[in-house]
């Protein structure tokens, strides 16, 4: 048997080395590249970047946040996806058995493509948004434990009709508010990111997920507002509020739902 420690040290490393992949993905999918050719090279200047060089969250450390190859600044985004991501994976290795980690690492590590893009682009593509929505009703066939059935048919049942509810129901806000602004409030691509999880975690996480996210995504936007100085009117992505809340919804918000509200939330 291996020691839980190092197991969650080989878990981090894999994580450290997805995350440093994720980054790959939130450069090129919107540019519509290859996300595996040609391999890893400098944003700046092109050329490919050297095995040794290339290393997750310590590589930029020992480059002092520049390129070798061409003395660029290097974006200190870089070790914190790879971090994160890092970090995520250890903590659901340590609360979940292995299958329910392997279907909500596949899922954090879209959520975090997904956050990268849409704090980039204002967008968030429709391959990780509706990829997610069919992902999550498949998987709960596939894994009926994941919506907290038995019967496969139950969970993918359970699985469509929250992600029905979860899109349908931002959608509506969104058009609604739009329609009293007389301009764009918001994108549809966050309804399309609520569908997924609501696909993937339940209609139970959707309160959760909606009220954090709402809160963290309006100190946040009151802050940038204010530092700024700007105006009311202003696009704030929303996606990466939406993803948080998730991750806080696995790591620990699931437990106090089924601890405080029982009944409700099973």
């Amino acid at each position: 048997m291996i020691p839980t420690p190092l197991l969650v040290f080989f878990v981090f490393i894999f994580g450290a080395i997805l995350g440093s992949f994720l980054n790959v993905c939130i450069l090129r999918i919107p540019l519509g590249q290859s996300i595996v050719n040609p391999p890893s090279r400098c944003a700046a200047c092109g050329r490919q970047l050297p095995l040794g060089v290339n290393l997750p969250i310590l590589g930029y450390f020992l480059l002092r946040g520049r390129a070798r190859c061409c003395g660029a600044h290097l974006d200190p985004r870089y070790p914190l996806v790879e971090a994160g991501t890092a970090s995520a994976l250890a903590a659901l290795w340590l609360l979940y058995p292995p299958e329910l980690f392997a279907i909500y690492a596949l899922l954090v590590a879209g959520l975090i493509v997904a956050s990268g893009i849409d704090l980039d682009y204002l967008v968030i593509p429709d391959a990780l948004t509706i990829g997610g929505v069919v992902a999550g009703i498949s998987l709960s066939y596939l894994f009926p434990s994941l919506q907290g059935k038995e019967d496969p048919a139950d969970a993918m049942i359970r699985s469509a009709l929250s992600a029905t509810v979860a899109g349908g129901s931002l959608w509506l806000v969104a058009r609604t508010a739009s329609w009293l602004l007389q301009k764009e409030a918001m994108g549809i691509g966050d309804a399309k990111l609520l569908a997924a999880l609501g696909a993937f975690l339940g209609w139970q996480s959707l309160p959760f997920i909606v009220a954090i996210s709402s809160l963290i995504g309006t100190i946040v936007g009151i802050g940038i507002l204010k530092k700024r100085k700007q105006k009311l009117g202003v696009k704030v992505p929303f996606g990466p509020y939406l993803a948080l809340a998730a991750l806080l919804w696995l790591l620990g918000g699931a437990r106090l739902a089924v601890k405080y509200l029982p009944n409700n939330f099973s």
